[in-house]
């Protein structure tokens, strides 16, 4: 009877101690999950840009700053994070501007581990506006017509002048080329995980 007894108890122990190890290793693998939603701080290793780069071009960023979780870090410093050009459209004439899109697809940690993500921008890339450009020209090439127009004292000639500068204005803003669009090397911008990622535990 003492002999069934001391077996039973040195399994009741061997359970709890296995039961205890599961469940820190389980507390443990769950602070290494990045939610859907999660921003992540990145900087280009080169540049990318809408004058030049095509779709499915492939570029890398690293983490610029780590992710913790309980004083633990889950995402380190320098951690590859890969993206591809999804969509490109370059600049063009009459002030179009070019367009880029990219998403993120995968993790690269130090030890050559990789993680799949799905990721986004969290700021559309847009170039600087050119819609200020465009109205000066225009009131500008009235303003120059309608002076000339004036110096001839007539006031048809004022509005004569003033006519043919603002067409003036509108060929020059016509014919000006679009800005295209650009991650630059080095630039620090922030992507979000649009589903959920299980990372690699650290000393395991």
């Amino acid at each position: 009877m003492n002999f069934v007894a001391r077996k039973t108890k040195v399994f009741a122990i061997l359970f709890l101690i296995f039961a205890n190890f599961f469940a820190a290793r389980s507390q443990r693998d769950s602070i290494y999950r990045l939610p859907s939603g999660t921003r992540i701080s990145v900087r280009m290793d080169g540049e990318i840009n809408s004058k030049v780069s095509s779709v499915n071009d492939t570029f890398t960023s690293r983490v610029s700053k780590p992710i913790v979780v309980d004083n633990t870090v889950i995402l380190p410093y320098g951690t590859v994070i890969e993206g591809r050009v999804i969509k490109v459209s370059n600049a063009g004439y009459a002030a179009r501007n070019g367009s880029m899109q990219v998403r993120f697809e995968s993790m690269i940690f130090a030890d050559d581990r990789k993680r799949s993500i799905e990721g986004i921008l969290v700021e559309e890339l847009r170039p600087a506006s050119s819609k200020a450009f465009k109205l000066i020209s225009i009131l500008g090439g009235t303003a120059a017509g309608a002076a000339v127009g004036a110096a001839s004292g007539r006031d048809k000639g004022t509005l004569a002048g003033a006519g043919l500068g603002a067409g003036t204005g509108i060929a020059v803003a016509f014919l000006r080329k679009g800005k295209d669009v650009y991650l630059k090397t080095d630039e620090v911008f922030e992507i979000e995980l649009t589903s959920e990622v299980t990372l690699p535990v650290s000393g395991y």
